[in-house]
C-alpha cells in the first residue's frame, strides 16, 4: 500500500483574474476550492491514474473536515489525525503572473506526532511511505529524521520530497526515492548547477550518501535518475508550460504507479516525466489522457 503524509495541508482557495493590479479591486473570472499540500497532491494523482493510496497528516477545525471530505469524494482514502486549531487556507491568483498568499497552519502537539508514528508503525511490509513539502514551524526542523528513527522500519520503501538538512537528515535512512529539483540540488549544496553533468555528479554524490535512487527534475530539460545500481537515464518532452504547481509531485506520483504495475526504472522515468509535464502543460493535475498522448510521441 501507498501512504502519503502531509504535516501541513491546506485548502487552496483559486481565484482566476485576468490582470492583477495591486491596490485595486479585482472581480475574478472564476473561483474554487482545492485540497492542497506535496503529500496530498501525489495521493491525487496517484487516484486519477487508478492506483489507491492512504492519505495522512494532521488536519485542524472546519477547514481540515472539508479537505478530508473533497478528499474522499475523489475517491482517496484518508486517516488524518484531528488536531487543535485550524488547517490553513491558501490563497492562489492566477492571472497573468501567479500570486500566491500562503498561511502557517495550526500548531501540532508531541502527543500529535506520537499518534503518526503509532500509526505509520502498523503499516504493512513493502508499503511505500511518501515524506513530502516542508514542515510547520511548530514543528523540530529534523522532524523526517525523528519520524523515521521512531518508526525503526527498513521495510518501508520511503520517498522524501524535500530539499537541505530536511533531505540530508534522511539520507542514513536509505530512502527507495529522493527527488530534489535542480534550485533544491542548489540549496542542498550551496551550488549553482545548471548542466545536466554537474547536476549528474551531485546526484550521484546523495546516492552514495545513501540514497537508493536520485531523480532531479531539470525544468524545460525534463529529468535524469541515478538508480540503487548505478544505472543512468534521461527523459524531457517538449511542451508549453501552462501551471508548474503539483508537477514535481506528479513526477513522484508517476514513478511510484509505474513501479507498482511492475515498469522497469528506464520506463517508470518516462512515465514520470510524462506525468510531470502533463500537469506543467495544463491548468491542474495529471490525467491519464494527457500522459498517455504524452508517451505516444516516442
Amino acid at each position: 500500500m501507498i501512504y502519503t503524509v502531509t504535516f501541513n495541508p491546506a485548502l487552496d482557495y483559486v481565484l482566476r483574474v485576468g490582470q492583477l493590479a495591486p491596490g485595486r479591486l479585482h472581480r475574478a473570472e472564476s473561483a474554487s476550492f482545492a485540497p492542497g499540500g506535496k503529500g496530498i497532491n501525489v495521493s491525487a494523482v496517484l487516484q486519477n491514474f487508478g492506483v489507491p493510496s492512504v492519505a495522512t497528516g494532521f488536519v485542524a477545525g472546519d477547514v481540515g473536515e472539508i479537505i478530508c471530505r473533497k478528499l474522499e469524494a475523489r475517491g482517496i482514502e484518508t486517516d488524518f489525525i484531528r488536531i487543535p486549531g485550524q488547517s490553513r487556507v491558501n490563497v492562489k491568483i492566477k492571472g497573468k503572473e501567479e500570486t500566491e498568499i500562503n498561511a502557517s497552519g495550526p500548531d501540532i502537539p508531541r502527543e500529535a506526532l506520537e499518534t503518526l508514528a503509532k500509526k505509520l508503525s502498523g503499516v504493512p511490509a513493502g508499503s511505500v511511505l511518501v515524506l513530502a513539502g516542508s514542515v510547520p514551524a511548530s514543528l523540530p526542523k529534523d522532524i523526517y529524521e525523528r519520524l523515521l528513527a521512531a518508526l525503526a522500519r527498513p521495510d518501508l520503501r520511503v520517498v522524501a520530497d524535500a530539499s537541505g538538512e530536511l533531505l540530508l537528515d534522511v539520507l542514513p535512512f536509505r530512502p527507495w526515492l529522493i527527488k530534489p529539483n535542480r534550485d533544491e540540488l542548489d540549496e542542498t549544496f550551496g551550488r549553482h548547477m545548471r548542466s545536466v553533468d554537474e547536476a549528474l555528479s551531485y546526484a550521484e554524490k546523495l546516492r552514495t550518501m545513501g540514497a537508493r535512487n536520485v531523480i532531479v527534475s531539470m525544468g524545460g530539460g525534463g529529468a535524469m535518475m541515478v538508480t540503487d545500481s548505478g544505472s543512468y537515464y534521461q527523459s524531457v518532452f517538449a511542451g508549453e508550460v501552462v501551471d508548474t504547481v503539483g508537477a514535481g509531485d506528479s513526477m513522484v506520483a508517476g514513478f511510484i504507479a509505474a513501479k507498482q504495475w511492475g515498469k522497469d526504472d528506464r520506463e517508470a522515468l518516462r512515465f514520470a516525466v510524462a506525468a510531470g509535464c502533463a500537469t506543467a502543460f495544463r491548468s491542474g493535475l495529471a490525467e491519464p489522457a494527457d500522459v498517455r498522448a504524452l508517451l505516444a510521441r516516442g
